[in-house]
Parts: structure tokens; C-alpha cells; sequence
């Protein structure tokens, strides 16, 4: 694998790839450091910190600084239209982001502190969202208990004022100070510092002591409930995936799905399944449950911004191969009604059923299950080394693609791919692709090149 592309899967994982491990750990990290940065910022402007603070504060600006404009390098990095990301105001906005906060000029203090704030709710949209929709799960649990946390908070305060400043409690001089009383009860902290001195306002204590330990640990309970829904909802399929972009979406489910995602896995794309079985999934997968007939299920999925939608014959009981084609060939009408520029790749049983297709236009690629079997049957029948040649391209040689960023033939540029072992295709420029170009075939920035390598064990 070429350095190039070794550092774009890297840091593809750590910036985009919201499914892989690292880019988990990071982001958790980096939205910690940012979130200290932010809560600092507003504290310093409004109270300040100690000058013995004031090293180990610029330390951790610093490094803010240093990740943010990791991100933006990085991101700079992979983006396909680099002046495009120059000017997209998410961009300007990190740019802002990176600057230190600790400087003389008190305005531009507030516009950092703003941007790095306008981007923590963006670029850690994945945290928002997770918890966002958890607590909308709980809406109901959780207006209950403010509501009940409320009333019995104020009745308390109220009341312990009204106790302890009439009967002359000398730490109880303002509605603060029966507010701190109340507080460290119901959280059993206890410190100390103020006490009830009358039997009214200790029995009321004791009565804060179990309320608060009630209402603490039921909120508690349901936050962690709605936690373990969402992680469930997600394992079963039934959470919405409208904001993912130039993604997979694969529509069925049977043995051709399986080898498809085998072979999907490091592509350095978001998949989403939909299906209405009961399946187990890789965890780079995301499952969508439902009839991908459906056009609000297909919107779920994400297939309006999809890259490629690829439609398979999945076969279900009670269904005719007939009545199977006809829902693939009207799932992919609808997914074209929803996406003109996706990739959209049919596979269909009958070949009787393809000419409809054929004559529409609707799939840019059409599988015909039996017609390519057949091709390859009647191959293996006209040549024995025929079946081997297959089963060497199945079996031991990898395809892929790469951009090239330099002037030169075919030829010059295999001589320099050799040490790789990688062989030249094609080459694709301005969605046009040329299969096995001759040697004298001039190359400019910006093709992508069409690479096979042969595995070797």
C-alpha cells in the first residue's frame, strides 16, 4: 500500500469514519480538551483564575491550538475540492478556533470562545445527537421528575428559611444560605458548615436526605435506560441515518450481500444495510430494519446523499422470482426519483425482466444472476485455462484505485508502481474511463488510476 494512501486511511479513521475505534477514542479526546477550553474561557471572563493557573491554562491553549489545526490540515488533506474547503465557513470557523485564546485584545477572546462553541456543536454532531435523542426518548420520565425535583426543592427552601431564620439560626442570614442547606442535604454531602437548630428543620433534613437520594438515583436510572435503548435501537435497525454522505447503501440481504461487505470492509466508506431479517452485522456496518421498498425507509437510509445504492434480488417466502424482480426494479425507479447522481448497481433473477430496465435507463449496472453464471460456465467449457484465469482473478488478485498527481505516460508511471506490484487498467478522468490504455497514454494530475496487484502468500 502507498504512503499516500496509508496516511489518508489514517486519518480518514481519525477525522471521518464515525464507525472506527480510533476515530472514537480521538474525538472523545479532543471534544474533552475543547469543552475545557470553552468552559475556561467563560470562566475566565467572568471571574478570572489565579496567576499560579495561568502556565498550566496557556499549556492546555496550546494544544488545543495544535489539534485543531491537526483537524484542519487533515481535513484540508482528504478533501477532493480543496478550494471549496478553504472557503466553507465551517473552514473559516476552525481557522478562528485555532487562534489562542489567552490574548490582550478582550473582543477577539469572545470570538474564539464563540467559534471553538460553534464547533463543538458541529464537528462533535455525533455526541449531540446520540445524547439529544436519548433524552428525547425519556421526555416523559424526565419532565416528570424536574417537575416533582422542583416542587419539592422549592417547598424546602422555603420552608428551612422560614424555620431556621425565625428561630434565629445565626448560619442562616439570606435565602442563599437556605438554599446551600438544602442542596448539601439532598446530594448527603453534608459538610457541616451549616446545621438546622430546630427539631422542625432537622426532621426536614432527614426527609431531604431520602428525597434527594430518591430523586437522584431515578435520574440516574432513567438516563442510563435511555443510554442502553439507543445503543439497543441501533443494533436493531430502527435509528435514522439522514445525515450520512457519499455512502453505500446496500438494499437486501443474501449470499451476494455477505461477499459484498467481505469485500467492502477497509474501502473507507460509510454501509448501510436495510433489510427486514434478523441479521449480525460487522460493527463497521450500520443496520437499517425495513421493507427498503418503502421510500420513507430509503430515506432513512441516507439515499438521497448516497454515493452508490446497489439493490439485490433478496428472496423472501411465498415470493415468485417474478414478483422478486418486479421489487427490485421498483425500488431502483424510486431510489433514481430520490438520487440522480448515485451509482445504482440491480441485480435481477429473470433476464426477460432486464429489458424494462435496459430500455428506462434506470441502473447504471445491471446483474443478471443466471446470464453471468451461464458466461462464465460456457468459458470454463470452451477453455479449461479459462476456469483457472478466473479463479486466479477471484482468488488472488486485488483491485483498486489510486489518484495521480504528476504528468506522465503509462508506461513511466507502471515502471514506478512496479516495486508495489501494482499493474494499470485503466483511467478514469472526467467520469470517462479508459480500460487498458496503451503505454504511450499521457497521464495528467488528477486521474485516477484503475490498479490490480496480485496477492501473493
Amino acid at each position: 500500500m502507498r504512503v499516500e494512501e496509508v496516511i489518508r486511511k489514517v486519518l480518514s479513521n481519525l477525522l471521518e469514519n464515525d464507525r472506527s475505534k480510533a476515530f472514537i477514542f480521538y474525538q472523545s479526546f479532543s471534544f474533552s480538551l475543547l469543552m475545557l477550553s470553552v468552559i475556561f474561557g467563560i470562566y475566565d471572563e467572568l471571574k478570572g483564575f489565579h496567576w499560579e493557573l495561568h502556565p498550566y491554562i496557556s499549556a492546555l491553549e496550546f494544544i488545543v491550538s495544535l489539534i485543531i489545526a491537526f483537524e484542519y490540515l487533515g481535513r484540508l488533506y482528504l478533501a477532493e475540492n480543496k478550494g471549496e474547503y478553504l472557503v466553507n465557513p465551517l473552514s473559516i470557523i476552525d481557522l478562528i478556533a485555532l487562534v489562542p485564546y489567552l490574548q490582550p485584545f478582550r473582543l477577539l477572546r469572545f470570538i474564539v470562545i464563540g467559534a471553538r462553541f460553534m464547533r463543538v456543536a458541529y464537528r462533535y454532531r455525533y455526541f449531540v445527537k446520540g445524547i439529544t435523542y436519548v433524552f428525547r426518548q425519556i421526555t416523559f420520565e424526565f419532565y416528570f421528575l424536574l417537575s416533582f425535583f422542583i416542587l419539592f426543592f422549592t417547598t424546602s427552601v422555603v420552608i428551612m428559611y422560614s424555620l431556621e431564620k425565625g428561630a434565629g439560626n445565626p448560619n442562616v442570614k439570606s435565602l442563599s444560605d437556605a438554599i446551600y442547606l438544602v442542596v448539601i442535604t439532598m446530594t448527603t454531602v453534608g459538610y457541616g458548615d451549616i446545621t438546622p437548630v430546630t427539631k422542625e428543620g432537622r426532621v426536614l433534613s432527614m426527609i431531604l436526605g431520602a428525597g434527594g437520594l430518591f430523586i437522584f438515583s431515578t435520574s440516574i436510572a432513567t438516563i442510563s435506560a435511555g443510554f442502553f435503548n439507543y445503543v439497543q435501537m441501533l443494533k436493531m435497525g430502527m435509528i435514522s441515518f439522514k445525515d450520512m454522505k457519499d455512502h453505500i447503501v446496500l438494499c437486501g440481504w443474501n449470499e451476494t450481500a455477505q461477499v459484498i461487505l467481505e469485500n467492502l470492509k477497509g474501502i473507507g466508506r460509510d454501509v448501510v444495510v436495510i433489510t427486514e431479517q434478523e441479521i449480525q452485522l460487522p460493527e463497521w456496518v450500520r443496520y437499517k430494519k425495513g421493507d427498503f421498498g418503502r421510500e420513507d425507509i430509503l430515506l432513512d437510509a441516507g439515499v438521497e446523499k448516497a454515493h452508490m445504492v446497489i439493490v439485490l434480488a433478496e428472496k423472501n417466502p411465498g415470493f415468485s422470482e417474478d414478483s422478486i424482480d418486479a421489487k427490485t426494479i421498483l425500488t431502483g425507479m424510486q431510489v433514481r426519483d430520490l438520487n440522480k447522481d448515485a451509482v445504482l448497481i440491480l441485480e435481477i433473477l429473470l433476464r426477460e425482466n432486464a429489458k424494462l430496465i435496459k430500455r428506462r435507463r434506470i441502473a447504471n449496472y445491471l446483474i443478471i444472476g443466471g446470464e453471468l453464471l451461464g458466461f462464465v460456465i460456457t468459458k470454463f467449457i470452451e477453455e479449461k485455462s479459462y476456469g483457472d484465469f478466473f479463479n486466479h482473478i477471484i482468488e488472488k488478485v486485488s483491485f483498486g484505485t489510486l489518484r495521480w498527481n504528476k504528468e506522465s505516460t503509462v508506461l513511466e508511471a507502471e515502471k514506478e508502481l512496479e516495486s508495489e506490484g501494482l499493474r494499470i487498467v485503466g483511467v478514469v478522468r472526467d467520469h470517462r474511463t479508459t480500460f487498458f490504455p496503451k503505454t504511450s497514454h499521457l497521464l495528467k494530475p488528477g486521474d485516477k488510476l484503475i490498479v490490480v496487484k496480485e496477492r501473493r502468500q
